[in-house]
């Protein structure tokens, strides 16, 4: 239904009747609309109302309902409706930005007159409405320039992702995933480089006059061919992203941002990689109550290695808890602490340890040797030809990760299918068993509840139609969830439905509102390599359970 005509005319007079000034004419003037919004329930506008394109209509519409007296299934309805009027009245504030910015970066220059010399001197300032913008709003000059550049991107080449915006199909929250990520291509660099040359240029030859004419030529025809690139590069990751982002949440968002910026821009990925790994570091941030948070930023690879062996360490109760088992409260967070110290310094050798010999008595320290399993969602046939490389393109040392005698490393292939989802892990045979479990929340990857970012390691395996009502144990019907959206399905009247192998289903809540769940697929669906499979009938040992 298009309210073109309709809308300004009725969101006038509505906005003006909303203050309690209902006449004739205001009820003449929505007859048109196939509801009264004066008169009706708030179920009725709402109805009416949410599917709308947003815009001041649909708000003034919501202005004319109380919030507060709303049931609970209308009152979520009344969010949703809000979330996409909210999504559509910061499109605007992107074009004002623009407005008051311009659409292309801004150099001002000026000439100074110096008294000592009686000479002239050339000052250029950078973006200089910037300033202007971060004290009318109060913003850092940080946030007030990535702002105007997430503006003028979207003025430009993300025109789309504006669009989708303006629509109320995605959030501000998405605008800024999409915008970060192009940021990182490797055109994005190129054309920033080539807007820098520009300016020297026009520098140069506002100094030197037309003797470097002929260049200031190239320059510009760098800076077309730049543009180009990128223009291109944004249309096909906005293409390939964008569906995503108008069903799925932040997360989900910026994980297929992620695949997407390596399929598209693969010759850039070392570049990338080689970048984050120049900002590792480790440091200490000073909390309160004598507790320090020790932060890491480390490759995933040895990140996820770390932490498996921090998993693995703390079922050793010689070195997570000083008490016997059942006299104290400590929790697993605890125990991963105590975990973690110990592996770097190791644990009291005690006198009379069979093995040792200890010339210092209990001070000295023994190494922890540990077990650990990582799940690699790369193809199995790229891991093998890069293990003996001193580096991979996972971004760590993996082949010295292999050969820690203190480490004894279990790493298990990822069947992928042609869409990027899972297949199989480990083996190719459907069973109950810890393989399928692993299959489930390595497909899963987080509980599939919508919105819930629950690690699925972490999670239970649900039956969608229960096992005693004749439920099978295949991938279809098993899914990933957390044990409070566990109890919301068994006891909660959340329902699924039409689940699938690939771990997308549809829940129907209570109120009956329908949510559709898909998990993106593990790695980018341009990269797949459907023959990584391990045919071994061999697994590691389970993880701990926790």
């Amino acid at each position: 239904m298009e309210f073109d005509g309709a809308s300004g005319n009725a969101s006038g007079n509505a906005s003006g009747n909303a203050s309690g000034n209902a006449s004739g004419n205001a009820a003449g003037n929505v007859a048109g609309l196939g509801f009264d919004p004066f008169t009706d329930s708030p179920s009725v506008l709402l109805d009416h109302v949410c599917d709308l394109a947003p815009g001041l209509f649909v708000a003034s519409v919501l202005e004319m309902v109380d919030p507060a007296a709303l049931s609970p299934r209308d009152a979520v309805r009344y969010l949703q409706i809000h979330e996409r009027v909210a999504s559509w009245w910061a499109s605007r504030a992107n074009l004002a930005l623009v407005a008051a910015a311009g659409l292309t970066p801004t150099v001002e220059e000026f000439i100074l007159l110096d008294r000592l010399t009686d000479s002239e001197r050339e000052i250029r300032i950078r973006e200089l409405p910037r300033d202007e913008i971060a004290a009318a709003l109060r913003w850092g000059p940080v946030t007030t320039q990535a702002r105007i550049d997430q503006a003028r991107l979207l003025a430009g080449p993300l025109a789309p992702t504006q669009k989708a915006l303006a629509l109320g199909e995605i959030t501000p929250g998405h605008v800024r995933v999409v915008s970060e990520s192009v940021e990182r291509l490797s055109s994005w660099e190129a054309l920033e480089n080539a807007i820098i040359a520009g300016e020297r240029a026009e520098g140069l030859e506002g100094i030197e006059g037309e003797s470097t004419g002929e260049n200031a030529q190239d320059v510009a025809l760098a800076l077309i061919a730049a543009q180009s690139a990128f223009n291109t590069d944004c249309g096909v990751f906005q293409g390939k992203v964008l569906p995503t982002a108008r069903r799925q949440g932040y997360s989900a968002t910026k994980s297929k941002a992620n695949r997407e910026i390596s399929v598209i821009d693969a010759a850039g990925q070392a570049r990338r990689r080689e970048a984050a790994r120049r900002h590792r570091d480790v440091y200490v941030t000073p909390d309160t109550d004598g507790i320090s948070t020790l932060i890491a930023r480390l490759d995933s690879i040895t990140a996820n290695a770390i932490m498996a062996a921090i998993n693995a360490a703390v079922t050793n109760p010689a070195i997570t808890s000083p008490c016997e088992a059942g006299s104290c409260d400590e929790k697993i967070g605890e125990r991963r602490g105590h975990a973690l110290a110990a592996l770097i310094f190791g644990t009291p050798i005690l006198p009379g340890t069979p093995g040792t010999n200890p010339p210092s008595g209990a001070t000295d320290l023994m190494p922890i040797v540990v077990n650990m399993t990582l799940d690699l969602t790369v193809p199995i046939t790229e891991l093998q030809a890069q293990a003996s490389a001193s580096t991979n393109s996972l971004g760590c040392d993996f082949a010295q990760l292999l050969s820690d005698p203190a480490v004894r490393v279990f790493a298990r292939p990822v069947a992928i299918s042609d869409t990027g989802h899972v297949l199989d892990v480990g083996r190719r045979r459907y069973q109950i068993t810890g393989v399928l479990r692993r299959l489930i929340t390595t497909r899963d990857g987080v509980c599939r509840f919508p919105g819930c970012h629950r690690n699925a390691t972490k999670c239970q395996i649900d039956h969608v139609q229960p096992w005693d009502e004749g439920g099978g144990s295949d991938v279809g019907n098993l899914g990933a969830l957390c044990v409070r959206h566990h109890q919301l399905k068994t006891h909660g009247r959340w329902e699924i439905t039409d689940s699938k192998p690939d771990g997308t289903c549809t829940w129907i809540s209570p109120d009956g509102l329908i949510y559709r769940h898909h998990p993106p697929p593990l790695v980018a669906t341009d990269t797949v390599n459907t023959n990584a499979v391990n045919t071994s009938t061999t697994d590691p040992p389970d993880e701990p359970k926790f």
